[in-house]
């Protein structure tokens, strides 16, 4: 079955810092059934499920921290209140800390492993997003292969594959890789430059990596084979459109992006 389409919030931020109903709204207009957030600039989770409640709009995936430590239910009750079904971390707490080592990668998946367990009792899933840095090799082993080794298969993968081809790998086979632990995939496009340098910025949803030049573009825009990806969404659900910045209009971009997903039947829309 065709996955459904649903786009990234971060993408959207300073959009709806300053206009967060305008800019869901806006987001519902395209076709979009589906959201992922990564925090509420400009509004709360309380508000924003009343919006989206009212516009039909779904967040079964959101970028959100673990359920693990003092903050556990506080983030269940979020999640269970937005109608979450997969909570994804954008980054891993401890950041690029947890990739100087091989011991530091595996405390890192005991974390994962602790929290899929506190969400599993209440129906939920949790998951982890990459970037490039993260699938480095750590002590001549592939940091993502030992994650995969080391967390149950309930422990969501949502790979990234515009980071997957700036890591030099191929996009298809890493999502076959991961298998069932694709439920949630971001098809984001732009430009592969190992010239352009990114570094860490702090968000209301965790931290993120934040580029000195702008290789994103719409999708079908870039250098990501977008199409030979799609080949390979057997276990797939959800779709992402995602553009951590853009050089030009935002909303016009994510739009563009909807249209070129659908009409290529890479995921389906409400339009």
């Amino acid at each position: 079955m065709t996955p459904q389409i649903t786009v990234q919030l971060y993408s959207v931020r300073e959009q709806a810092g300053k206009d967060y109903e305008g800019t869901i709204r806006a987001i519902a207009d395209m076709g979009f059934g589906c959201v992922e957030p990564a925090g509420y600039p400009g509004s709360s989770a309380e508000d924003a499920a009343k919006l989206f409640s009212e516009l039909g709009l779904v967040a079964p995936t959101a970028h959100i921290a673990l359920p693990v430590g003092e903050d556990k239910n506080k983030i269940i009750e979020q999640a269970q209140l937005m109608g979450h079904r997969y909570l994804i971390t954008g980054c891993p707490p401890g950041f690029r800390e947890n990739f100087t080592s091989m011991d530091r990668v595996k405390a890192m998946c005991d974390l994962y492993s602790e929290a899929a367990e506190n969400a599993a009792a209440h129906g939920l899933q949790v998951g982890y997003h990459n970037h490039d840095w993260d699938l480095i090799e750590v002590d001549g082993e592939r940091a993502y292969k030992v994650f995969l080794e080391r967390t149950p298969e309930s422990v969501v993968y949502e790979a990234d594959i515009f980071w997957v081809a700036r890591a030099g790998l191929d996009p298809a086979a890493f999502i076959r890789e991961i298998g069932v632990r694709g439920k949630a995939i971001h098809f984001k496009d732009g430009i592969i430059s190992p010239e352009a340098t990114f570094t860490e910025a702090k968000t209301e949803s965790g931290n993120v990596m934040v580029s000195d030049a702008v290789p994103f573009r719409a999708a079908g825009e870039g250098e990501v084979d977008l199409v030979a990806a799609s080949k390979a969404l057997e276990h797939t659900e959800y779709v992402a459109v995602e553009l951590d910045s853009f050089d030009g209009d935002m909303l016009a971009a994510v739009q563009r992006s909807y249209q070129y997903l659908t009409s290529k039947q890479i995921a389906q829309g409400n339009k």
